[in-house]
């Protein structure tokens, strides 16, 4: 089921960061790909052992993190809770997969953890970096919890054939062709329009569902192709948009809460994570989280 493709009604636009406030140039992508690994690594050690002194480092100020529940936690209740410790034991980490895109980077991967009630949970989760001049700040986490025989490898699909698509693409500032692009997302899927997917998604695009797979872009090329907002859905309204953009990366986070024709409701959250390359807007990743299951 995908029913997490953003819509924008309301706005709210932040964390504005140009490459112009870099104190040094990017490292090149071999050492920076080096320290992402090291500082993901750490980032688990602090996050399963409530390190809040680590955190609070490691984060930007307007650092958004999305649990496996759903919640939506800003830097300060992050550290909050930390400040209760309950650490959480035999952590490991799988799938580490790190993606440069300039002062901006992209790490996914999979961490395995024993919750409080001694329940073993694997978590898929998606970090977004970005360089300030001398380190790399998270300014995003977001996990999913991986469903009982659900893979950790990623699904690879086969696309659909289609014919080209023939619109055009928004123009004006980026604020402004962000704002277009996610309404035209959301129009994609109700219409189950792959040819404007296929042209909007960069060849390297992955999805994490809410069961917690993880999709090549062919495979979700595949699902968009699939009619489902005309055969199960009753509406379809998202909330509580927000863009934020760091040098060429932009952020698009925002609530689903949806009604299925059968009459079940659900929640989902998400991130859609775009890169201006050559000019244009690819959406080059996306992550959703189970709010709401549908009931």
């Amino acid at each position: 089921m995908n029913t997490c493709c953003p819509v924008a009604p309301t706005f709210v636009l932040v964390g504005l960061v140009g490459t112009a406030a870099l104190a040094a140039p990017v490292p090149a992508p071999q050492i920076a790909e080096a320290q992402l690994r090291e500082v993901n690594e750490r980032f688990v050690e602090a996050f399963v052992a409530d390190d809040a002194a680590y955190i609070e480092t490691l984060t930007d100020e307007d650092f958004l993190y999305t649990g496996r529940d759903g919640d939506w936690l800003g830097r300060a209740e992050v550290l909050e809770r930390m400040r209760n410790p309950q650490p959480l034991p035999g952590a490991s980490v799988e799938d580490v997969r790190v993606r440069l895109f300039g002062s901006a980077a992209v790490v996914h991967a999979v961490f395995s953890v024993v919750v409080q009630d001694g329940t073993p949970v694997r978590i898929r989760y998606t970090d977004v970096y970005y360089w300030t001049g001398t380190a790399w700040k998270l300014v995003s986490a977001q996990h999913t919890s991986i469903k009982d025989g659900v893979a950790v490898r990623q699904r690879n699909g086969t696309a659909p054939d289609h014919e080209p698509w023939q619109g055009q693409d928004p123009g004006g500032d980026d604020l402004g062709v962000l704002r277009a692009l996610n309404a035209d997302y959301v129009q994609a899927f109700r219409a189950a329009d792959v040819a404007w997917y296929d042209a909007h998604l960069a060849p390297d695009y992955v999805v994490v569902y809410g069961d917690g797979s993880f999709h090549d872009r062919a495979g979700a090329l595949a699902d968009f192709a699939e009619p489902y907002f005309a055969t199960h859905i009753k509406s379809f309204p998202v909330d509580q948009v927000s863009i934020r953009r760091y040098g060429n990366l932009a952020l698009i986070s925002a609530e689903n809460d949806y009604e299925l024709k059968d009459g079940r409701t659900g929640t989902n959250r998400y991130t859609d994570i775009w890169v201006k390359q050559d000019g244009h807007w690819r959406c080059v990743a996306a992550h959703i989280t189970v709010h709401k299951a549908a009931t």
